[in-house]
């Protein structure tokens, strides 16, 4: 399970005050100009009307995390990461899971990961599907289902994990031949071509 660091960036920058002062931020952490990209964060980060306030604390977050043009400070990361994460910004949900499931810099709680990765994963954060399976098929921070472990290693491939082919695989393998036909059945709409149910062979003894 990795920790991603994504700097938030628009294509469509809007006409709107509130987002043109948040891509102002954004322009000048891409110069270089770290501390005044800060401090207007901050500004949007602190304006309860502004809709970008989410996404400016994700990224303080994420500057502060890796110490992006200041000093590492896991301390206040975690803050922004939290704060964003209450405002529904799924990258700050994963992040957030992540330093739970790993104990960095927080005391370890894979049952506070599960339930970041879960919000994460609803809103269609792909590692957030993959990493929420994991936790569905080892029972970690959950109780143990293949069924839904499946089904979010299906997601997570779906939406580009190729790691979740493994899984798939070993979960048909682990099932009986009627829980895997009902598999198919059910999640027929994700999967493109049905998983084999394997044959029994009689035995000539």
């Amino acid at each position: 399970m990795k920790l991603i660091f994504t700097f938030l960036i628009s294509i469509l920058i809007s006409s709107n005050s509130f987002s043109n002062e948040y891509f102002n931020a954004l322009e000048l952490f891409n110069k270089r100009k770290i501390s005044d990209s800060v401090i207007l964060f901050k500004q949007v980060a602190e304006d309860e009307k502004n809709p970008k306030r989410s996404d400016a604390m994700y990224n303080l977050a994420i500057i502060y995390d890796n110490g992006f043009g200041v000093s590492p400070d896991k301390t206040r990361a975690l803050y922004y990461y939290e704060q964003a994460s209450n405002l529904s910004n799924i990258y700050a949900q994963y992040n957030l899971g992540w330093k739970y499931y790993n104990g960095e810099n927080v005391n370890k709680n894979v049952l506070k990961a599960f339930e970041l990765y879960k919000l994460a994963a609803d809103f269609g954060h792909p590692q957030a599907m993959y990493n929420l399976a994991n936790m569905y098929y080892s029972g970690t921070g959950t109780v143990k289902n293949l069924k839904l472990a499946f089904k979010m290693f299906l997601n997570a491939r779906i939406n580009g994990i190729i790691e979740s082919d493994y899984f798939i695989k070993k979960i048909s393998q682990e099932i009986t031949p009627e829980e895997l036909n009902f598999l198919n059945e059910e999640f027929s709409a994700l999967i493109e071509e049905k998983i084999p149910v394997p044959v029994e062979v009689e035995s000539n003894d």
